[in-house]
């Protein structure tokens, strides 16, 4: 709600409670008790009580976790700071708690989102001062590579890095590769598969590399990403009842996934063009999760076959039947989320009320029995 708040104040500044809560269509008690615990950023003239927004270059974001960082605490946290990519702060200070510890698909957003501010020209540190011992793990995985080195990380970052010493040394860890378009690694989605069939045999080869190299192929061919993207495996081992678990991630900074398909939809596709919204956030939804589940779906329209191109995500989703996976893909403002097992999808499901993220961010846990 936070983020909102500033939206309205930023639009018309020095409003009391009760009309920012009219503008924003909620209840006044909710949204005064909400700004007496957070107004991070806000100011409130003590003669007429009205809100402002602080004029300030600094924002200092403290992520909270309770063990391990996932994505569903990774975008509360996110949403209760606000949007940092369309804020006027020129200084992110991002601080890590004491014990941080993250899943994959969370660290592989934090990664995103430091660069991006980054290349945007914000000034970003990640601060580690809580939770030093951490860092280990994080250098062991590539995580301090893949953070653009104009991005400050306190106390300092590793002088060596974990991950290039000990490349391809773990079937646990693939360390993080870059999906460069100027320098491509065709050896990265052999490097996913080689760890994935350790886990699951050989049998699974030709699915995993089909997976891997489409999704990476897609970011290649589709997504114009202005700066590397990136992609990563790691394997959980299950505990607490809990079964293990293999999550890899792809992600890039590009166009999206739904923006790329847009670009020449009514084009290839004038039927399905012409029964959707374009300009709605229900139309980004739909079309990934038909690329997802359906295919027939390519922002270069068929071949003279009939086939259309860049099926990636509807090959990987046929591959995904084979396990117990669930799929996420995290878009701008939006996430899609499907779960697949025993053979058929089972749930999906989806939100829009995200706070932004350049790019396509992929995740294909697979459920191991």
């Amino acid at each position: 709600m936070l983020a909102e708040i500033k939206k309205v104040l930023k639009e018309t500044p020095g409003l009391k409670g009760r009309e920012i809560a009219k503008k924003l269509n909620k209840d006044r008690k909710e949204v005064n008790s909400y700004l007496n615990r957070h107004n991070e950023g806000l100011y409130q003239d003590q003669n007429d009580y009205k809100w402002y927004l602080k004029a300030i270059d600094t924002i200092v974001w403290n992520i909270e976790c309770c063990g391990w960082l996932t994505c569903e605490e990774f975008e509360q946290s996110y949403s209760e700071i606000g949007n940092l990519v369309d804020g006027e702060e020129l200084n992110i200070i991002i601080k890590l708690p004491k014990g941080f510890r993250v899943l994959l698909i969370a660290g592989a957003r934090l990664i995103s989102l430091a660069n991006y501010l980054n290349y945007l020209g914000k000034n970003v540190t990640l601060d580690f001062e809580l939770c030093k011992s951490s860092m280990g793990y994080l250098d062991r995985l590539g995580f301090f590579d893949h953070i653009h080195s104009h991005i400050e990380i306190l106390p300092n970052r590793p002088v060596i890095s974990r991950a290039k010493r000990y490349k391809g040394n773990s079937y646990n860890v693939v360390e993080i590769g870059d999906i460069d378009l100027n320098s491509f690694n065709d050896g990265l989605p052999e490097e996913l598969t080689a760890a994935f069939i350790n886990h699951t045999g050989e049998d699974y080869y030709m699915a995993a590399f089909t997976v891997f190299s489409e999704l990476i192929g897609n970011v290649q061919e589709h997504s114009e990403t202005p700066i590397p993207g990136f992609a990563a495996l790691q394997f959980y081992e299950g505990k607490n009842n809990h079964n293990s678990h293999i999550q890899t991630v792809i992600s890039d900074h590009g166009l999206g996934l739904s923006n790329t398909l847009k670009e020449d939809l009514h084009k290839h596709y004038p039927t399905l063009a012409s029964s959707m919204d374009l300009d709605c956030v229900a139309s980004d939804v739909e079309l990934i999760t038909k690329a997802l589940t359906d295919g027939k779906l390519s922002r270069f329209g068929h071949n003279p076959d009939g086939q259309a191109r860049g099926l990636g995500l509807k090959r990987s989703q046929d591959y995904a039947l084979k396990y117990n996976a669930e799929i996420t893909v995290r878009q701008e403002n939006l996430m899609v989320k499907l779960l697949f097992g025993d053979g058929q999808l089972i749930k999906s499901e989806h939100r829009t009320d995200l706070e932004f993220i350049a790019g396509t961010h992929v995740c294909f846990d697979f459920i191991l029995k």
